[in-house]
């Protein structure tokens, strides 16, 4: 298996968010709902966000997850899905195979799952960088709410940047692993 560990260097700016905070008392708020319904595709990243979501009437098309909530080990969401795909992915890292199943998510039927057998938190990254432009991504942001990020060329640029970071090689990134 291919992994690429998270330099330690990115650690800090990992930690803050990429899109716009929507602190938890204001999830499902109008702004929110808003900000959902205005795009066609919509990926969240963690249990807890995919169950959120649901929770509000709209199914993610791709989720990902990895049955922890918190690093604690609790069921996977009970939210429908069409396909799934599974990858190891240890915590601190990216690998090869989570990032395939990333990209192979995007073309499978919809709602795609992506089960993680690890760690997710990380996944958001090659979501953005692989995400179809106009998309939406949403993901944890533990102890204040959830993060939106709307995929367009900077925000997957900035991801495919961070991916270099870890020392994915362009050809992981593309396609041809």
């Amino acid at each position: 298996m291919t992994v690429y560990r998270m330099p330690e260097s990115m650690r800090a700016s990992l930690g803050r968010p990429q899109g716009k905070l929507f602190p938890t008392s204001e999830v499902g708020g109008k702004e929110f709902t808003d900000t959902v319904a205005r795009h066609k595709l919509v990926i969240t990243v963690g249990d807890r966000t995919t169950e959120a979501l649901a929770a509000l009437g709209r199914v993610p098309d791709v989720q990902v997850v990895d049955g922890k909530e918190e690093r604690r080990v609790r069921k996977p969401p009970s939210v429908p899905y069409e396909s799934i795909l599974r990858a190891s992915n240890p915590p601190a890292t990216l690998t090869a195979a989570v990032i395939e199943a990333v990209r192979l998510a995007f073309s499978s039927k919809k709602p795609a799952r992506v089960l993680v057998d690890g760690e997710e938190d990380l996944v958001a990254i090659p979501v953005i960088a692989l995400a179809p432009e106009s998309s939406l991504v949403l993901y944890g942001q533990p102890g204040e709410g959830m993060v939106a990020v709307v995929v367009d060329s900077s925000s997957k640029e900035r991801n495919q940047a961070l991916m270099d970071e870890f020392g994915i090689p362009r050809q992981a990134k593309a396609g041809s692993t």
